[in-house]
């Protein structure tokens, strides 16, 4: 899903989720996205567009930011009964400051999904802090783009503008022509 948001932003959304186990206690998210997005097109640049004499590519590449959204986490079934299953953050918090917080206790056989809602705009590392799970968290990956330049939009104002200027010559002569009337 792409979407153009406040301040000339487009953001697309993809679908995440990760399993944490026994045997994989930990998950790294440290999104890197090589390629650059041009803003003139509005769409990633192509390999071949790097070329110094291709006069298209000359203004508006922007590399990508990347926001996680965790919206839920599902303890299966196969977790074992009474067992507390937790689920721990360490991400950069403000002023880089390291934050290490848990996000999520489950208690297996009885919790089986928890609303989340959480929302990681840096790398982060999840852990399996107490537990065996397995527990999966769902979200999703928003790629945005800063600085977007709506091509069709400036367009379209120019239009507007040359369709303004016509609209307020015909109402000139109208009242020109209407003026010159009562005169007789």
């Amino acid at each position: 899903m792409a979407g153009i948001l406040v301040g000339k932003v487009v953001e697309q959304e993809y679908l995440w989720s990760c399993t944490l186990t026994g045997s994989n206690k930990e998950y790294n998210w440290a999104p890197e996205d090589p390629t650059p997005w041009c803003m003139v097109h509005q769409r990633p640049v192509k390999a071949n567009e790097g070329d110094e004499n291709d006069d298209e590519n000359d203004d508006g590449n922007v590399k990508p930011g990347h926001r996680l959204l965790i919206k839920s986490a599902i303890l299966m079934p196969s977790a074992k009964k009474d067992e507390v299953t937790i689920v721990q953050i360490e991400s950069e918090g403000y002023n880089k400051k390291a934050v290490i917080v848990p996000i999520c206790a489950m208690k297996g056989g009885s919790d089986y999904q928890q609303y989340m809602d959480l929302l990681v705009p840096t790398k982060a590392k999840l852990k399996l802090l107490q537990g065996e799970g397995p527990i999966v968290l769902i979200g999703s990956h928003c790629v945005y783009y800063s600085g977007f330049r709506d091509v069709e939009a400036v367009e379209s104002e120019d239009e507007d503008e040359a369709t303004d200027n016509d609209d307020e010559m015909d109402v000139a002569e109208e009242v020109k022509g209407k003026g010159d009337e009562g005169l007789d």
